[in-house]
């Protein structure tokens, strides 16, 4: 079973909602798997927020993503900037590509989404396989700091996102784009159920269509990570915080994650 299946507005707004780089995930993965050089593997795609940079700087990059939604999405983002690229609809945890890859990663936090422990060691495994020897793998994580430290904030409703809305050419329309947002976590198992209600707010003012959509996501603490990594095959771990050069640790928001395919 996928993961997560994106469906309606939660596929409609995932770039409205999602396609902020205030930290520069995409520019360290272009930086990383360009000086690797050879073919690159994009696990948990989505709309392709990661891969289409890719391909525009002449990666030979392919997709994979277990939403038949966002697979269609990142085709048509591709097509709209008359690129190749492939996009493979699978799931992580069980896939076979029959090919090795120079360098696989996993943006966006997608492999936290495979909120049981087996499960995820499953993917890495699959991604392990799917490496070159020597090969290069980079994961993003994140960690929920201001939720695990705001306990009083569990299951309390909050305006995540409020966004502008586009006609078809591109001006906008006086519709807005909401995303409110409600956590409950399990501190002790490192589980974060999210809940998502999206509204669309017409011109006068009226909520024109809505949808309420969840995930359910695990967090790790980076000495797990590189523990978990060690028992699938990988070598050469590295974790570093916030996409820039100093070590991960609390505080952090994001964790990027490095290794290795043993030679």
């Amino acid at each position: 079973m996928p993961s997560k299946d994106y469906t309606g507005l939660e596929s409609e707004f995932y770039d409205l909602f999602r396609g902020g780089d205030e930290l520069d995930e995409i520019g360290l993965y272009i930086d990383a798997v360009s000086e690797q050089g050879g073919t690159c593997l994009d696990v948990g795609c989505g709309s392709g927020r990661v891969l289409v940079p890719l391909a525009l700087e002449g990666v030979t990059v392919t997709g994979l993503d277990s939403s038949p939604a966002m697979v269609a999405r990142c085709r048509a983002k591709l097509a709209a900037e008359d690129l190749e690229a492939e996009v493979v609809e699978a799931d992580m945890a069980d896939f076979d590509l029959g090919r090795t890859f120079r360098s696989v990663i996993v943006p966006g936090a997608s492999f936290q989404l495979l909120d049981e422990r087996d499960e995820a060691e499953a993917a890495l495994r699959q991604m392990h396989a799917h490496l070159e020897p020597g090969g290069l793998f980079v994961m993003s994580l994140f960690t929920p700091w201001y939720e695990i430290t705001h306990e009083p904030l569990d299951g309390v409703w909050r305006l995540e996102k409020d966004e502008p809305l586009a006609d078809d050419d591109g001006e906008p329309d006086g519709r807005r784009a909401l995303c409110h947002t409600c956590a409950e976590l399990d501190r002790c198992e490192q589980l974060m159920e999210v809940r998502h209600r999206i509204e669309v707010i017409d011109t006068d003012g009226r909520i024109s269509d809505s949808e309420l959509k969840s995930s359910r996501l695990r967090w790790y603490g980076k000495h797990e990570v590189a523990l978990m990594m060690r028992a699938t095959g990988f070598d050469s771990i590295e974790t570093l915080g916030d996409f820039g050069d100093e070590e991960a640790g609390d505080g952090h928001v994001a964790m990027v994650v490095f290794a290795r395919r043993a030679r």
